[in-house]
């Protein structure tokens, strides 16, 4: 008889497989055997050991695993063909994935890599979700690659970690290794130093006589001009040491303010306007450094 102090997964009824597992808070998931031959290591090594009809496992001994009744519906439901397969919980990932460790169950790692893949693609996708695991959390997704040795998802955290947001950095309470936080510092920086000389560039031009520049605009550059020019410079470089990104650099470049300037009477001039030429080789420069592979793993 079943056993009446525990419960029954309402996922997971009688009849909807041959198997009873029992979590550790006291219920009962009936899940097919061969679902779990099919998936697990684990339970593929378990079920060619000799059994009886008194095996745990049977619905008469549940075979009493250490998950709560949470992980392991969480667990199940990840590997049971017979339901849409939910999506990753970011909550939870960590614990699904040691659960799939400790049963040996590569599926749930391969789904993983392929969804922390397929987020690196939309990186550059104007509206992406930033919920997405690897733009919301990518030192978060750094620890489990570290924690499971999956490659191609290290690299691409890196990837992230070397241009996101200093606050999702400094914010996450996710502790890595010394020397790969280093790493990912000297990154960080180097895409810095990259910034500062574009940056470099303008500044010169700044003081160059705006007639060299263009023929509309006085020789000598007013107050309120000079004034726009060293806010914009300055938003550049607060914006680049944040977050060192071409999509940054850019925002700020193209928010340039137009405005009107009182004392020359006419419109003030963009500074990149005599940098169209040289702004698109700053891109391309940029882009290939922020897509540029991550070569060593793991990282030392």
């Amino acid at each position: 008889m079943e056993h009446m102090e525990n419960k029954i997964s309402e996922r997971f009824p009688s009849g909807y497989g041959d198997f009873a597992l029992q979590s550790s808070d006291g219920v009962i998931f009936y899940f097919p055997r061969h679902i779990l031959v099919s998936t697990s290591d684990f339970f593929r090594g378990m079920f060619e050991l000799p059994t009886s009809d008194q095996a745990q496992g049977t619905m008469h001994e549940p075979l009493v695993v250490t998950e709560t009744a949470d992980a392991l519906e969480d667990l199940l439901e990840q590997i049971d063909p017979k339901m849409l397969t939910p999506a990753l919980d970011n909550d939870k990932i960590i614990d699904i994935l040691e659960v799939a460790r400790k049963y040996q169950i590569q599926i749930i790692f391969d789904r993983f890599e392929e969804e922390i893949q397929v987020q690196y693609q939309l990186r550059n996708a104007p509206g992406r979700s930033t919920q997405l695991l690897l733009f919301s959390r990518p030192l978060l997704v750094l620890y489990i690659a570290l924690q499971h040795d999956i490659e191609s998802v290290g690299k691409r955290a890196i990837q992230e970690l070397a241009r996101c947001s200093s606050d999702l950095i400094g914010n996450d309470e996710i502790e890595i290794p010394t020397k790969v936080f280093k790493h990912i510092q000297r990154l960080r920086e180097e895409r810095i130093q990259k910034y500062r000389t574009y940056i470099d560039i303008l500044a010169k031009a700044r003081n160059r006589s705006p007639s060299k520049r263009s023929v509309h605009i006085h020789t000598t550059p007013c107050v309120t001009c000079a004034k726009f020019c060293s806010e914009f410079l300055f938003q550049l470089e607060k914006g680049v040491e944040e977050q060192p990104a071409w999509k940054t650099f850019n925002r700020i470049c193209r928010a340039e303010i137009l405005a009107k300037c009182e004392t020359c009477r006419e419109r003030r001039p963009r500074l990149l306007d005599s940098f169209v030429s040289q702004y698109i080789q700053w891109a391309m420069e940029a882009l290939k450094m922020e897509n540029s592979e991550v070569v060593a793993w793991p990282v030392v």
